[in-house]
């Protein structure tokens, strides 16, 4: 039986959830599979390995704050994974978040790069992997990564360090992550595959396979929706000023009174900061109360300024919801017809004022774009064409 790997941080959120419902269908389709992970916890139903200790993370966290090394701690905690996985011999390695505080690069690549036979898939979900620390850089628009990283302008964003030179943590990244045999890159959306394909990566074959929702989850109500009062809905997991936080206040003093808005996904702290007409939620992790709001919304209002393809955008559209999005990173391909992209408050003001919403009705092709069966069954394609075709990717 063959065996598929996936690699990930966790074992919960977004990628977490991706890799388990892989995990699920490649398990249907005969091959074994394990998820192996750094932080948090997964449920006994999947085989797992857990790469290092809780003190292992929170040493390397301490290396990536002070030196600047995410990636370059967690080093005996990844010299024990690399002797399970040479125990287990996997056929195919499913790459997601390597970074995270969880594994040793330089030691995890230089195993990778002895076994040109094992068959590997990256998956991309940002940019961390092409640049000296960053995640996300178009919010502050640093193109430094396509030559050479050096004085970071966004050290204190994620991931956080107090170091500003990037310059040996790009060299040292562009090292491992060069010359490794057999490996793919995948990404969410056209607009990272652009990006990665500008990078020092761009020598990989490269993919899109855009991200799917649920459809059976996410769909829209079958009663009337009040219209008495118009919500303005924004959703996030952490809201920051690079996820548009700022904007929803300014958006505040300006929205006639027939409006209200409403923001889930706060801290405790941002709850007592908000203006009155700003109600306020923590962050949910109930799936139905999530599609509650955007069943009963006016409009879903993402001001992000560092996305490569938010799920949010999907799954307010399949409830009927019709977002206006900033055009930043693969926004606009995550759009269906009735949706908007704006470029900052004031167009979204203008927006409300000069046409009315219509609840969004997908049209069969945006459905079939966004049912998650179709990346998923993308994903199987490409495992069984890498397997048995003799390293040929068919997507």
């Amino acid at each position: 039986m063959e065996k598929i790997v996936f690699v990930n941080t966790v074992c919960y959120g977004s990628t977490g959830r991706i890799c388990k419902t892989l995990y699920t269908m490649a398990q249907q389709k005969g091959y074994s599979c394990y998820i192996a992970y750094g932080r948090g916890k997964a449920e006994a139903t999947y085989k797992t390995i857990k790469i290092g200790t809780i003190f292992d993370v929170l040493w390397h966290v301490g290396k990536a704050r002070f030196l600047g090394k995410n990636g370059f701690g967690s080093y005996f905690a990844t010299k024990r994974f690399i002797k399970k996985l040479e125990r287990l011999q996997p056929d195919i390695l499913h790459l997601h978040n390597l970074h995270g505080y969880y594994l040793n690069i330089p030691l995890f690549c230089a195993y990778l790069k002895r076994h040109p036979e094992i068959k590997k898939i990256w998956t991309l979900h940002d940019c961390w992997s092409f640049t000296g620390n960053c995640a996300h850089y178009n919010g502050h628009g640093c193109m430094q990564w396509q030559s050479q990283c050096r004085q970071c302008q966004h050290h204190d964003g994620y991931p956080k360090t107090i170091r500003s030179d990037m310059t040996r943590c790009f060299q040292k990244k562009k090292a491992c992550f060069t010359g490794i045999e057999n490996l793919i890159l995948i990404t969410p959306s056209d607009w990272l595959l652009q990006q990665v394909q500008a990078s020092f990566l761009q020598a990989y074959p490269i993919y899109t396979i855009h991200n799917g929702i649920d459809l059976q989850v996410f769909s829209p109500r079958k009663t009337a929706m009040d219209k008495k009062t118009k919500t303005i809905l924004g959703v996030a997991g952490k809201w920051t000023a690079a996820k548009g936080f700022d904007d929803f206040i300014a958006l505040a003093k300006h929205i006639p009174d027939a409006y209200q808005i409403v923001m889930i996904g706060l801290t405790k702290q941002q709850l007592h900061q908000l203006p009155s007409n700003i109600k306020g939620y923590k962050e949910t992790h109930d799936v139905k109360e999530l599609v509650s709001w955007y069943q009963q919304s006016y409009v879903f209002f993402n001001p992000t300024y560092e996305d490569t393809y938010p799920s949010v955008n999907l799954e307010a559209q399949a409830c009927g919801c019709p977002i206006v999005s900033y055009d930043v990173g693969g926004c606009k391909e995550t759009l269906c017809k009735g949706s908007y992209v704006v470029h900052n408050v004031n167009e979204f003001l203008k927006l409300l004022k000069e046409k009315p919403l219509q609840r969004i009705q997908l049209l069969p092709e945006e459905k079939a774009h966004l049912d998650k069966n179709r990346a998923f069954l993308a994903y199987i394609t490409l495992y069984e064409g890498r397997l048995h075709e003799d390293g040929k990717d068919t997507i």
